[in-house]
């Protein structure tokens, strides 16, 4: 059984947390929650536009009690 429910940050959560003059092109699957004991955490990966280069950041939230709080972007190495 899951210790945590099933609610999770909105599309609209996220693009408050995107500020400067990028410019989001779209939101990359349907991201994915990550869960510990101790930490639940929630990645949605987004595709935007800053300067005319496209690239992937992680936008990463993290649970304290109900709510969802923002954490911080990570950009997404893309190896091949």
């Amino acid at each position: 059984m899951s210790i945590t429910s099933f609610s999770k940050p909105s599309d609209t959560d996220i693009l408050e947390n995107i500020v400067g003059e990028e410019k989001v092109l779209s939101f990359v699957g349907e991201g994915s929650i990550l869960q510990s004991t101790n930490e639940t955490t929630y990645i949605r990966t987004i595709k935007v536009e800053a300067n005319e280069k496209e690239t992937l950041r992680n936008v990463i939230f993290i649970k304290k009690g109900i709510t969802w709080f923002f954490k911080k972007f990570e950009e997404v190495t893309i190896t091949n």
